[in-house]
Order: C-alpha cells, then sequence, then structure tokens
C-alpha cells in the first residue's frame, strides 16, 4: 500500500505509537545504555514469571479447596443457627405477655451451655 492510498487522516496524525525509526549506530548507543535490563533484573523477573505461572497452574486445585471451606463454613453456620434459633424463637413466644420470667440459675446454666456450643463451633 503506498501513502497515497492511505486516507490523509491518518497520515498526518500527530499519535505515533511512541517509536522512532534509528540506523544501527543509534540502535548499538541505546542497547549500551543503561536502559537495558541486567541480567540480575531480568532474572527477578523470570522468577516472578514463574511463580504467576506456578500459582495459574494451581487454580483447579485452589477451586477445589475453595469449595471444601465453603461447604465447611456453610455446615458451620448451620450449626450456629441451631443453637442460636431456639433462643430467639421463645422470646418471640408470647407477644401478649411484656414480661419473661427466667430465674437467674436456670438462665446462667443454659446460657454458658450455648455459649459452650458456640465456642465449640467457631474455635472447634
Amino acid at each position: 500500500m503506498t501513502d497515497s492510498q492511505i486516507p490523509e487522516e491518518y497520515l498526518n496524525d500527530d499519535f505515533d505509537f511512541g517509536f522512532t525509526s534509528v540506523d544501527a549506530d543509534e540502535l548499538n548507543t541505546i542497547m549500551n545504555s543503561s536502559n537495558v535490563a541486567t541480567s540480575e533484573q531480568l532474572g527477578e523477573l523470570q522468577s516472578k514469571l514463574d511463580l504467576v505461572l506456578e500459582m495459574n497452574s494451581t487454580c483447579e486445585g485452589a477451586g477445589a479447596v475453595k469449595d471444601q471451606y465453603d461447604e465447611l463454613i456453610n455446615a458451620k453456620m448451620s450449626e450456629i443457627e441451631k443453637v442460636i434459633m431456639p433462643l430467639l424463637v421463645n422470646l418471640k413466644k408470647n407477644k401478649a405477655k411484656d414480661y419473661i420470667h427466667w430465674p437467674g440459675v436456670q438462665r446462667e446454666a443454659q446460657c454458658d451451655l450455648q455459649i459452650q456450643k458456640i465456642l465449640n463451633i467457631t474455635r472447634g
């Protein structure tokens, strides 16, 4: 394709993609400047790339672990629900009466039992 076949709007555009043309001498000067990565920097970059590739290759395993973790969390939440819901349902039962009679000794024993159940679930 010749320049005459390229639409004028693209020939006069200031956007140049950020590169310039150089001859062999200019290229050697650029390659020998401090902007070129050292072998140590390339090694660090290679290590990081290897780590990313390793992490990517274990994604399927990570998904299986996440699924197991989600299943465990759901089971734990269900256990906690079974400990807490009876209390809330019983507190709600007789809304016609304004007071709850729950003797202190019995209340303390029941609360201690439920606290222990919750701690066993959450802390194993």
